[in-house]
């Protein structure tokens, strides 16, 4: 490992010229300095944050709890706590509660995060849910400084999500627009507080609109594919199927696309599809599917400024609620006139 001595050594100067250079504790001449910053990229020199954190009693340092790193959300969000944190000089210890190898929660696996985190003298926590669930449930066991991302917990807990309401009616609203009254939608899992928001955006639209809404065109999924394509063979079997259907998320888009394609239905002139999440599998399904992007990074890096901003003593808003995008693509058409009513 490069140590301060071997920057001195190279830049021909005194370790504690060079201290004063990283630290910026003292001025040194600007032609020193630019030895000493050659000496540090020749070498490629990295601080030791945890030696300088003893030294000074100063922990610049947050932790991140991910229920699950390989779900689709989370990347993009600790890539903007990383880069966000990396640029006010802090470091950032990760841990993974890999949610999806569990059936159950894994209490004592965020326990143990807990402690690794404590002993890395973590000034506040960031946790980083798998999906938009409430997690109030775990909210007594950490007792660090917290904001929650991507997930909800306590009324008096500060969150940083997105507005599932306001995205569903978008979707509706835009398909209304071309003309579609017939609407269906596929949901998430029930049990899961922030489906009904999204029901709740996609019952708002058409009752705005003045459309009738049969109680058959809510149709329950689990974000499956199967389930999803299952259900989409039932809707578009219907005498009177919906001209236009609405998956919440994008894996159950393509699997009424595909239910579609087996029926001999084309989209999008005779069936519009709209998805949720904007992940890589809409870009790539054939049509290309319309779907509503979650601003992932702006979340993670609204999380970081959060998290800062109450270490720092200052007020924040508790709920904070970022708004999602409609990206158009090329499965919404027109309703077709003999299916409108």
């Amino acid at each position: 490992m490069i140590t301060i001595r071997d920057v001195a050594e190279r830049a021909g100067v005194s370790i504690a010229t060079v201290s004063n250079v990283i630290n910026q504790t003292k001025k040194v001449s600007p032609d020193t300095a630019s030895k000493v910053r050659k000496a540090l990229k020749e070498l490629n020199y990295v601080p030791n944050f945890m030696a300088k954190s003893l030294k000074t009693n100063n922990y610049n340092s947050i932790g991140v709890i991910a229920e699950e790193v390989s779900s689709f959300n989370t990347p993009p969000i600790i890539d903007a706590i990383c880069a966000y944190f990396d640029l006010h000089g802090y470091t950032v210890t990760l841990c993974n509660l890999r949610s999806y190898s569990h059936s159950e929660y894994d209490t004592a696996l965020l326990h143990s995060s807990l402690n690794l985190l404590e002993a890395s003298r973590a000034r506040g926590i960031i946790y980083v849910g798998a999906n938009s669930g409430n997690v109030s449930h775990i909210r007594h066991v950490i007792q660090s400084p917290v904001v929650f991302a991507y997930c909800t917990a306590s009324p008096d807990d500060h969150t940083v999500t997105y507005d599932n309401f306001s995205a569903a009616k978008m979707a509706v609203q835009y398909l209304i627009r071309h003309g579609h009254k017939r609407i269906s939608t596929i949901t998430g899992s029930l049990d899961q507080e922030f489906v009904h928001q999204r029901i709740m955006g996609f019952r708002a639209a058409m009752v705005d609109a003045r459309l009738s809404l049969p109680p058959s065109f809510i149709t329950a999924g689990d974000w499956s594919y199967d389930l999803a394509y299952e259900q989409a063979c039932r809707l578009l079997s219907m005498p009177d199927r919906p001209t236009a259907i609405f998956a919440m998320n994008d894996p159950m888009a393509c699997a009424v696309i595909a239910a579609a394609r087996r029926l001999k239905i084309n989209v999008p002139e005779e069936l519009s599809v709209i998805g949720f999440d904007d992940r890589s599998c809409s870009a790539y399904s054939f049509p290309s599917i319309t779907t509503l992007h979650i601003p992932l990074y702006d979340i993670g890096e609204l999380a970081a400024q959060t998290l800062l901003s109450i270490l720092s003593g200052e007020d924040v808003d508790l709920d904070q609620q970022l708004s999602c995008n409609l990206i158009e693509r090329n499965s919404v058409g027109d309703a077709p006139v003999n299916k409108s009513k």
